[in-house]
């Protein structure tokens, strides 16, 4: 009877987030994307992983690092190039990934450059990818925009 009762609160529980996830995300009840901009930001750093260090923000920065917005079939949504603090922001029409939306579970972040371009004794192939996680939305002028951040980076050889 407990089992019962834990597996129901558990599917009422999926029902509630699974709504509040569409409304984070703008969606309204006919399925129709109800903001303007779809923005990535990424911050990436210098380490084999491309995520901060054990030495925190003492972690460098990977500069000068290609960045792309890649959906479906590996398809280039948005490119960017991080700054000198790592940090770059790719905003493009949501209509580009409406075929892929939820963008979290078919867009990812690749960063291009390979690794040994920001410290010669990370590996010279490969490259660094990351899904997506949401973050939020905020207005631009009279634009809403929904905001999107990698939720880790992980090493591919293969890429």
């Amino acid at each position: 009877m407990a089992l019962k009762s834990l597996v129901l609160v558990g599917l009422v529980i999926a029902a509630i987030s699974v709504q509040m996830a569409e409304a984070q995300f703008g969606l309204n009840p006919n399925n129709a994307i109800n903001f303007n901009l779809l923005g990535v930001q990424v911050s990436l750093y210098c380490t084999p992983d491309g995520n901060m260090g054990i030495f925190g923000l003492a972690t460098p920065p990977f500069k000068g690092a290609s960045v792309t917005l890649q959906c479906g079939n590996n398809e280039i949504i948005a490119k960017a190039t991080t700054n000198s603090y790592g940090i770059s922001y790719m905003v493009t029409n949501p209509a580009l990934v409406l075929p892929f939306f939820p963008p979290q579970s078919n867009c990812k972040v690749v960063v291009n450059t390979t690794l040994s371009s920001c410290n010669s004794t990370l590996p010279s192939f490969g490259a660094l990818e990351s899904a997506l996680g949401f973050v939020g939305t905020f207005l631009l002028g009279n634009m809403k925009v929904a905001n999107f951040a990698p939720t880790g980076f992980h090493y591919n050889p293969s890429l």
